[in-house]
């Protein structure tokens, strides 16, 4: 195995799912790029665009301290959703699932079950891949061979993330 590279530690420091404290520290476009967050160490967070109020002037300000849920890592990058509802888009939903879609998807895959899934895409620049098993999907890291697409494997259901609507898998123990 090789050393850990910035996003294998980003990973280990910042897990997809936690909830973390940050503080604003740029704006760099208000109302084109998004902002960027302090997270008390390597790498920054970032807060896309898409995800935030329509009007800049609803942003957290510059200096801002508070809480975000982590979504995905890139290279130099935590990418980030804020959970206080003011700071988020009045539109969000990152799944588009219905509050009951969401409760009926925890009922079948409680924390713990096993899940047969496939590779359906591979994203060789951020080491992620989506798997689909039933009518659901779920975002995977890898560190050292890229999966194939097509691929088959059982998965352990690890967590919900009930802000984001997101089913949280592992490899099933060997």
């Amino acid at each position: 195995m090789s050393e850990p590279d910035k996003l294998d530690t980003a990973r280990r420091h910042f897990p997809v799912g936690e909830h973390i404290t940050g503080q604003v520290v740029r704006i760099p476009r208000p109302g084109v790029t998004g902002l960027l967050v302090d997270l008390g160490q390597e790498p920054e967070g970032f807060v896309d665009v898409v995800v935030l109020p329509y009007e800049p002037a609803d942003w957290p300000a510059v200096g801002t301290v508070t809480t975000f849920e982590v979504l995905q890592h890139r290279t130099d990058q935590v990418r980030l959703l804020p959970l206080d509802e003011r700071f988020r888009s009045p539109t969000y939903l990152s799944t588009g699932l219905s509050h009951q879609e969401w409760l009926s998807i925890k009922a079948r895959f409680p924390i713990g079950s096993v899940v047969t899934a496939t590779v359906t895409d591979v994203f060789v620049s951020n080491r992620e891949c989506v798997v689909r098993f039933e009518d659901c999907w779920s975002s995977l890291q890898w560190s050292s061979e890229a999966p194939k697409v097509g691929a088959t494997g059982r998965y352990t259901v690890a967590r919900h993330l009930d802000v984001t609507r997101r089913v949280i898998l592992t490899p099933e123990a060997q």
